[in-house]
């Protein structure tokens, strides 16, 4: 092990700009916490460069360690030889040649360390000529993959329903192709490896946006691969067509298995058979040296996830693999949360924890994801058709399994067999039945569930292994895709004898499915219900402290649902925290911070002293934000927003009031968010009958937040169109536009309100969740029994003001911007909310009982503003 001195932050970063006081204190206390080894808390309003601050900041630090292990490297090696030349000038030759013989093996064991080193050095360096010869050489590249794709995959379907048999799991042991894991990375596990920095966020136009910035910053000749998963990858239109991640990535490995014979099943006979073809591989991974040359071009170049699909769809080069084949080399990995957050997949990526940097962009939410990541949710639907599909599949092609793969069948059979019926439901019947249970909520431990359902005698970790490793889900979509069975399925009867089972037997002799040429829509089965089934059973392996079962029984069976809620997001962050050589989480908005320190990295095991944090102001002026909290309306109405009297049509009329106001006076566009959207579409009727709309909408082009996502940028781009004319016309009539958002809809989080689409940020009211539910019951009671004192109160505190936060963020975005923020309720009043509202508007925040004072210090605002626009 290489003694390291611990390295000094610089007095100036490489910056694209010159970088603001508090982008250089941000990556100066990035800088230490890095080569310290510390948990980081990192807290930077939206707006301040955040991102470009963290690529500066952990870049440079990774250069200047690379550089100070070269020179530590070289350094203690002089040392030791320096050593044994003393010693061999000493008297004592047998001690000596003992202490000899220990320095110059460890001189030897470092001299390889820096053979290895600079070795990687050379190879890269070559690996950059090489990508640099090729440029502009693709034309036969382009001309094979022609070829490829006028290709037909003859063998697609095979005889006899071959490719929907279950794999052979009889041997115990892997198919080289079913690992997720195919491109060996530990072929360089002899090699060095540098320490690599792994940046993870949450979104695919995140992570963009974060190589983006990459490309353009002074460190644009790192090696950064961005890691996504096949959806995201894949080239092979037909494997895209499927439209679901774990059918992609079943049909790729499936692909790959290609024309390798394999041992399956039995025939009808009860012979053993063997297959001669299987579906033909995909032409995206047929020539290697398409691959290796997308791989080094990555490693040399930085490219973000569409750049590197454009690419291997010119060359025929799989990207996915591509990039996977390039992890060993990269310095920095761009990934996903859940690439990163989930052990398996974490795993299959190759991605390396021991010694390596980790960063995680937008973790403002990040508890919540980690749970998100590894709760598990199976409706009564989808027990009810995915019982249905297996009974079918399994009489379909019963005579053709091994022994051990219809014993696991029988067993998942039986196993969501008694999930319906625990939903009120029997094995078999369709989900419109009714529910032998009343509608209830209950709660169980992962125990008591087990012995609730009679499942504890069946060993989930097995049945979870049978089912990933005989492609069970892929094999069962073929056959409903083929088939097309129908979701009710009756049990079967009491075994008969004698003449009648003869009978019976000629009767439904071939009463199998075959392959449809018309059914009934409402019998068609257009998902996978397999994949959320199995999804569940393997939530069930985890620690019975750390979650719980929630079964909600509904009038119908398939109205019911089962959940697996994760109490203790830390226990799967464990490893991440006691791996890494650091880890830093970094916001916008990271209050309350106590949540990530208790929550979070001490609840995974690590020890306080090595926690740190930093929080910084805004890059904006002070008097460029005014945060106002507002009691009440222009009648003196108390704005009382709670659930009991937020329907009060007295509380509505005074809001309407306070809106026709501050439409009067707040230029350009004012977001307002409302605690839900059946809140928001309550008061927006109340406007309606009182002819608030028509008042605001003299003023303001009104427009309200679609329920539907794929209406989102219409709404948007006329949002900003009205406001963009407004701007041209100031003289015309309405001036500007005002939005009804939803806080935690899809306009509360991602983005950005900057300049006059945003001159003011409403929020109406206090956005708790709702403290009846079962799941966030348990969560607190949970939280009180593991961190003792109110926890469970404050988490529900948290909740809503984290909420509240993401609101406040999208408004105000760079130096220049100015904007207010106006909080209606009177219980932000409250000093413990206060707290947990952003440093940057608790330093500016004014409250304010009554609505006149409150309107005209809005009015001097703009008012100032306009005339600083205007050089008046």
């Amino acid at each position: 092990m290489v003694e390291e001195h611990l390295l000094k932050p610089p007095q100036e970063f490489a910056f694209p700009f010159s970088p603001y006081s508090i982008q250089h204190e941000f990556m100066s206390a990035l800088y230490s916490t890095l080569e310290e080894g510390k948990l980081g808390i990192f807290e930077s309003p939206t707006g301040t460069g955040k991102s470009l601050s963290i690529i500066c900041g952990s870049l440079r630090w990774l250069y200047d360690h690379l550089a100070r292990e070269r020179n530590v490297l070289e350094s203690q090696i002089q040392a030791l030889k320096k050593k044994e030349t003393q010693i061999e000038d000493e008297g004592d030759w047998i001690s000596g040649q003992s202490q000899k013989l220990e320095a110059e093996r460890e001189r030897r064991k470092l001299e390889e360390l820096l053979k290895l080193m600079t070795d990687k050095e050379n190879e890269m360096k070559k690996m950059k000529e090489r990508v640099k010869n090729k440029e502009g050489n693709t034309k036969e590249l382009r001309e094979f993959n022609k070829k490829s794709q006028l290709q037909k995959n003859d063998d697609d379907v095979l005889l006899d329903d071959e490719d929907l048999l279950l794999e052979d799991i009889e041997d115990g042991s892997k198919n080289e192709c079913d690992s997720d894991n195919e491109i060996d990375n530990n072929k360089d596990e002899e090699n060095y490896q540098g320490i690599q920095i792994i940046i993870c966020s949450r979104t695919h136009s995140q992570l963009s946006q974060l190589v983006r910035e990459v490309a353009r910053s002074p460190y644009g000749d790192v090696r950064l691969i961005p890691l996504a998963s096949r959806q995201s990858y894949c080239i092979n239109s037909t494997v895209r067509k499927l439209n679901n991640l774990s059918l992609i990535n079943e049909k790729c490995l499936d692909l790959q298995r290609g024309s390798k014979g394999r041992k399956t099943k039995v025939d009808d006979a009860g012979a053993t058979v063997k297959k001669t073809k299987g579906s033909c591989s995909c032409p995206h991974m047929k020539v290697s040296q398409n691959i290796t040359q997308l791989s080094e071009e990555a490693l040399t170049t930085v490219q973000d996830v569409e750049a590197l699909v454009d690419k291997g769809s010119k060359i025929s080069a799989c990207p996915y693999y591509a990039t996977r084949a390039a992890v060993t080399n990269a310095q920095v990995l761009v990934v996903p949360y859940n690439t990163l957050l989930h052990k398996e997949t974490r795993e299959a990526c190759g991605l390396r924890l021991k010694g390596s940097v980790v960063i995680i962009d937008e973790a403002h939410n990040l508890l919540d994801s980690i749970a998100q990541v590894y709760n598990a949710q199976v409706s009564g639907y989808q027990l009810t058709h995915a019982y249905s599909q297996l009974v079918q599949y399994r009489d379909k092609y019963m005579k053709r399994f091994s022994a051990t793969n219809l014993l696991y069948l029988e067993q998942l059979i039986f196993v969501v067999g008694r999930l319906i019926h625990i939903l009120g439901g029997k094995p078999g019947c369709p989900p419109n039945e009714g529910s032998a249970r009343v509608v209830d909520t209950k709660l169980y431990s992962l125990g008591l569930f087990l012995l609730e359902a009679q499942i504890d005698n069946i060993n989930q970790f097995r049945l979870i292994q049978f089912a990933q490793r005989s492609k069970l889900s892929h094999k069962l979509h073929g056959f409903t895709e083929r088939y097309q069975p129908s979701v009710n399925i009756t049990p079967k009867p009491a075994p008969q004898s004698g003449i009648r089972a003869f009978l019976k037997e000629i009767s439904t002799k071939n009463n199998i499915p075959e392959p449809v040429t018309s059914s009934e829509p409402e019998q068609r089965l257009s998902n996978n219900p397999i994949l959320p089934v199995i999804a569940f059973l393997q939530a069930l392996t985890s620690s019975c402290a750390d979650g719980r079962v929630v079964c909600c029984t509904q009038p119908s069976v398939g109205r019911g649902t089962l959940k697996y809620l994760l109490l203790n997001p830390a226990a799967h962050f464990a490893d991440i925290v006691q791996q890494a050589r650091s880890v830093v989480v970094a916001g916008g908005t990271m209050q309350p911070v106590s949540e990530f320190r208790e929550q979070l990295f001490m609840a995974a095991g690590a020890d306080v002293e090595k926690i740190t944090q930093f929080s910084c102001g805004h890059v904006i002026p002070p008097d460029h934000i005014l945060p106002i909290v507002l009691c009440s309306g222009p009648t003196g109405k108390p704005f009382d927003f709670s659930y009991q009297n937020r329907n009060c049509v007295t509380v509505m009329t005074e809001f309407g009031r306070i809106l026709d106001n501050i439409c009067n006076i707040v230029p350009g566009g004012i977001i307002c968010f409302f605690s839900s959207y059946d809140y928001e579409q309550t008061v927006y009727q109340h406007f309606v009958k009182s002819g608030t709309v028509d008042k605001l909408s003299a003023k303001k082009k009104v427009f309200r937040e679609p329920r539907k996502a794929n209406q989102v940028d219409q709404v948007l781009s006329d949002f900003a169109a009205s406001i963009n004319n407004a701007k041209k016309n100031p003289q015309v009539k309405p001036n500007g536009a005002l939005l009804f958002s939803v806080v935690g809809g899809k306009l509360s989080e991602g983005l950005n309100f900057s300049d006059d689409l945003g001159r003011c940020v409403i929020v109406v009211g206090m956005p708790y969740p709702n403290v009846k539910s079962p799941e966030l019951q348990e969560k607190m009671s949970y939280l009180d029994k593991t961190l003792g004192g109110n926890a469970g109160q404050q988490h529900y505190e948290n909740l809503c003001m984290k909420a509240v936060n993401q609101c406040i963020g999208r408004a105000v975005r760079h130096s220049a911007d100015y904007a207010t923020v106006l909080l209606l309720d009177q219980r932000y009043e409250r000093p413990s909310t206060q707290k947990l509202l952003p440093a940057w508007i608790q330093t500016s925040l004014q409250l304010h009982q009554k609505t006149g004072p409150a309107i005209g210090t809005i009015a001097r605002f703009f008012s100032s503003k306009r005339a600083k626009d205007t050089g008046l």
